[in-house]
This record gives structure tokens, sequence and C-alpha cells, in this order.
């Protein structure tokens, strides 16, 4: 292979690098960090605004998808583990055992809820994964609102039309409740009936329990029924849940508003009653509106949730940690420095134990990096702190496939052969050396990919990217570098 042909090999590498690495650029340094969280809006957040503005975040969210993402450990977020109640999921199915097909099926249509919700929700990059048996993993990097993050994810999303019990209602005095509101004597529920509670926020935007009230336990309507929810303000301004019901709900939402005309109809959300209007009429169409003291983005995630559906299977929060983005900012600055110090000290080393040669390797060190870079943009790659890891633990990796073939150059040249067949000879003998070892790393970060949770995968993807790459650089273009040296500069002795 010529040596032009093999410049030409480079320059276009590097050119590919380079267009990859300039979206990743104009990402994190041409717009502010409002502008990257617009980017989060989804379709019915962005109606509100401006022509031009939805233009420029159609052209960042195309942005986004070619960078370098940062993990939830780097730009904060919010980080869950959820497992599922297994024994309500025994309830449900009436069953006293559940096979592992019961609990693989409903995780997997937990995830796929799940995943619909923080698609709409407005995150970049979720990870959404299976921990274990039956543990869900879900990360949200960059969300910086934990409460809303939180009820997004672990709404169960059930909806239900119940009758309120006027009768049993108008019973309920306030020295019936003790200081946390509960109720001191149930026997005054009826058996077809139970206490639930209407929910409003209080002077500090806080939801809260407002006041008890007794609903009859036959639910009319579920959100089964339920084919699309928008959201819309009112004459007032005021946001509201609109949502429509398949041609099956309509017709029954007709017959149980005819038969209940002047009765309070209560919609109840996850065991919460967001509002009991009074039914005046028939109401036709399937067209339902949810009106209540919630704001736009509540109103907003009320609807996705209503959308996504309901759990097959209650959730619980495992775990759950909540990194700022202080923090995150912290990490990479960490992070960023050890890979300096680390990529000073081996430029330093190499330079003074091998004069000349040592300036060559650092040139493959530096083009390694950048190549290593660059194919993690085009690939989207988001980036942790132990993929930071991976990539200090590839420059020292870049250096030892150099060391070998410095080596073996020098042991030719101590036999007395040309500079140039000391090169070739060099090269050829480290070549099966080098092979070997960067292989069989190349089956351990193999296996911790294919085995490993979401860092540890991160941790693989780079080292494996960077051993690639460093095959390349060490013997491709350092080999460039001595011919060149040699054919254009007429060395006659080598500094080695």
């Amino acid at each position: 292979m010529s040596k032009l042909f093999r410049i030409i090999i480079i320059l276009a590498l590097i050119a590919f690098a380079t267009w990859g690495l300039s979206y990743t650029y104009l990402w994190y340094f041409k717009y502010s960090d409002k502008d990257r969280e617009l980017a989060n809006l989804t379709a019915e957040q962005l109606v509100s605004y401006p022509e031009d503005v939805r233009e420029k975040i159609k052209e960042m969210k195309a942005l986004r998808s070619r960078i370098i993402n940062l993990g939830l450990d780097l730009q904060g977020g919010i980080y869950m583990v959820l497992e599922p109640d297994l024994e309500k999921l025994k309830e449900k199915m009436g069953s006293a055992e559940l096979s592992q097909e019961d609990i693989k099926d409903a995780i997997r249509r937990v995830i796929e809820i799940l995943r619909s919700r923080i698609d709409k929700f407005g995150v970049s990059e979720p990870t959404i994964a299976i921990q274990g048996e039956d543990r869900i993993v879900v990360e949200l990097p960059g969300s910086k609102d934990p409460d809303r993050a939180k009820t997004v994810v672990m709404s169960s999303g059930v909806l239900e039309f119940k009758l309120v019990d006027e009768e049993t209602t108008a019973k309920l005095r306030r020295d019936m409740f003790d200081e946390d509101g509960n109720l001191i004597d149930n026997s005054i529920i009826p058996e077809g009936s139970e206490l639930a509670y209407l929910w409003v926020k209080n002077k500090y935007d806080v939801l809260v329990r407002q006041r008890a009230v007794v609903l009859y336990k036959d639910v009319l309507l579920d959100g089964s029924y339920l084919k699309r929810a928008q959201v819309q303000t009112d004459q007032f301004g005021k946001p509201e849940v609109i949502f429509s019901l398949s041609a099956e709900g309509a017709k029954k939402f007709a017959r149980i508003t005819e038969a209940n005309v002047g009765k309070r109809l209560a919609i109840v959300f996850d065991g919460k009653i967001l509002s009991m209007p009074v039914i005046r009429e028939r109401i036709p169409g399937g067209q339902v509106r949810i009106t209540g003291s919630f704001t736009m983005k509540e109103a907003q995630d009320l609807a996705l949730v209503l959308r996504a559906g309901a759990f097959p299977v209650p959730l619980q929060i495992a775990e759950q940690r909540i990194i700022g983005p202080s923090l995150g900012r912290d990490t990479i600055k960490a992070g960023v420095k050890a890979a300096l110090i680390a990529a000073i000290a081996v430029v330093v080393f190499m330079i003074i134990y091998y004069k000349l040669s040592g300036i060559i390797a650092d040139i493959s060190l530096a083009l390694n990096m950048y190549l290593l870079l660059g194919a993690l943009a085009w690939l989207n790659f988001t980036l942790t702190l132990p993929g930071i890891a991976g990539m200090i633990l590839t420059i020292g990796m870049a250096v030892d496939a150099n060391v070998i073939i410095f080596e073996r150059i020098k042991e030719e040249l101590r036999s007395g052969k040309t500079i140039m067949a000391s090169i070739q000879a060099g090269y050829e003998k480290a070549f099966r050396t080098i092979l070997d070892s960067n292989m069989t790393t190349l089956i351990a970060t193999f296996v911790l990919s294919q085995f490993g949770s979401g860092p540890i995968k991160g941790f693989a993807v780079t080292l494996s990217i960077g051993i690639v790459i460093n095959m390349f650089t060490s013997i491709f273009v350092t080999k460039l570098l001595y011919f060149i040296g040699i054919d254009w500069f007429k060395v006659k002795k080598l500094s080695i």
C-alpha cells in the first residue's frame, strides 16, 4: 500500500470524526442550557410556541440524535429501581402461585407503558432496563423535577368513574376523623361503598386531601374505554384534560349519564378524586372533561399517563437516587482532569524514554482519542463516568502496542540491520503479540457488554472501540510516520 493512499485513508477518517464531533460541539457550545431544555418538549407542548421557536427546536432535536450525550452521573437526574407488587398480581390473576412467564409478561407490559410515558415526558436519552428477574431500572438524565418525574413514572394510571353516595357522605362529621384525617370508625360506611378523598392544591401549591367523600364501589366506567386524551384551556385560561371514549365507551357513558341525572359522578384517578361534577343531562359523543386545581404541566402529565394506560401490576420503589446537576459538573471536571493527567504523564514518559519515536507514539495517541470521540458521536453514545474510565484505560493501552513495537525495532537495530529493515521487521514481529493481547481484552469487553448493567456496558463499549482504533493508530499510523521521516527527511539515525 503506497504512502499516499495511507495518508488519504487517515485524512478521511479525521474528516469523518470531525464531521461527527461538529454536532456535539454545536449542541454544547452554540446552545445555552435553557435552549437545550426546550429540545425536551413534546409535540403537544410545542403548540403554544411561535413558529420560529418551533423550527429552532426541531433543528435541535435533529442535532441531538448525532451527539455524545451525557449520562445520569454526568448531567444529573433521577435513578429509580422499581419492582412489581407480586401479591397484588396474584390477586388480580386469581392464582396462588405465579409462573415465570406470568411475571415476564407483566414486566414486559410495564416497560412498554413506562417507555410510552417517559418518551412523552421530555427527557433526553432515558434508560429503561430489566435488572435481574423482576426489577426495572429507570434512569432519567437531566430531569430537574424529581416529584414530577416520580408522579409520571409511578402513577398506576387507573381511571374510574363512580357515583357519590350522597346519603352516607352527608353523615360524615369532622369529629369522626383523627389528626391524620383517617376515619376512626369505619362502621358508618355501608358494605357497597368506600371512603375516598377529594384532592386539591393548598396555598403553597401542594396537592393535599381536602375532604372525605363516600363513593359506591361499583365502577361504572374505567380507563380501558379511553381512546384519546389532550390538554385544553377553558374560557378563564385554566388547563383542563379532555379525553374521548371509544364507540362502546361513548354509548356506555351516555347510558350512565342518562340514568343518573342530578347525581354527582366522581372521576377517580389512582384512588384520588379529581373532580365530582353533577350530571345535568345525558352526555352523548363520548367527550369527557376533567377540571381541577392543576397547572398546565400537571394537566399534560395526567393526559400522557391516561394515554399510556394503566399498569398491569402496581409498582413499588425499591431504590431511588437523585443526582444534582452540580454534582454531575463536578464529576465531568474530575473525569476530564484525570484523563488529562493520564495523557500528559504518558506523553512525557514516551518522549523521555523513546525520544523522537516517543513523539510519534504521542501523535498516534492524540489521533486515537480524536477518532474515539468521533466514533462515539456517530453512535449517539451516552457517556457515563465508567465510560470516561474506559477512555482513560484506552490511553494507557494505546501506547502499550507502541512500546512492544519500539522494543522489537531496538532489537533489530542491535543485530546490525538497517533502519528501514529494522522498522519493517519490528512491526512484523510485534503484530502477532499486539493482536493476541488486544483480542483477549476485546473478549472480556464483549462479555461485559452482554451481561453487565448500563454503566458497565458504557465502560465496555468505550474500551472496545478504543482498542480497535488503537490497533489502527499504533500499527498503521506510526509505521507511516516512520516511512515519511525516512523518505522525506532522509533520516540516517533512528531516535529511539
